[in-house]
């Protein structure tokens, strides 16, 4: 599998989580990576082309996805989490999208962020009830309703919505907040302090 023939929609959806590919050993296994600032990356997830299982003599990506967030110590730092096995799917691009619509890395960007020492907070308005909505959770810590659905967010809690799957609110490299992968994202703005 050439990694540089994928389509475009899946090269845009790596770059627009600061994803990159690699090639492990043999062209069947792809990995999928999150350059968080070490030489390598994280390794978030990766695919692999396998038999089918219903279909003899005919090949699928099977997909595999770092899951943190229900770990032990996630939103302590980084955590040793496990690779949860998805489905076969037809194509490669559809098997990435499985591992972006999984895969949790929160954790690991958080803890640098945490390390750095900065200091930084992140602004946005959102819907009112959205925004009553996102600071009821307990997890991540660092956001905050400023009233009129303004809210504000630490540096620490916009990684951990970084490394966050797709199927959950997450922001993207360019810091669009999206509470919804279908719904138009919302620009966060950092502001100086």
């Amino acid at each position: 599998m050439d990694i540089n023939r994928l389509d475009q929609s899946t090269k845009d959806a790596l770059k627009q989580r600061n994803l990159f590919l690699q090639q492990r050993g043999t062209p069947t296994v792809v990995e999928i990576r999150v350059a968080d600032g070490s030489p390598a990356g994280l390794l978030i997830g990766w695919v692999e082309q396998v038999e089918h299982p219903f279909f003899p003599g005919t090949l699928a990506w099977l997909d595999h996805a770092r899951r943190a967030r229900l770990q032990a110590g996630y939103w302590n730092g980084r955590v040793d989490a496990p690779y949860d096995e998805g489905i076969e799917e037809e194509s490669i691009e559809l098997a990435i999208s499985e591992v972006l619509d999984r895969a949790s890395y929160g954790d690991v960007l958080a803890a640098h962020e945490r390390a750095s020492g900065r200091v930084e907070i992140y602004t946005t308005t959102i819907d009112e009830e959205q925004a009553k909505w996102m600071v009821e959770f307990d997890e991540p810590k660092g956001m905050a309703h400023c009233g009129g659905g303004k809210i504000e967010l630490t540096n620490i809690a916009v990684a951990y919505l970084r490394g966050s799957p797709r199927d959950a609110p997450y922001v993207d490299a360019s810091s669009q907040f999206y509470l919804d992968r279908w719904e138009d994202p919302y620009q966060l703005t950092r502001k100086s302090i």
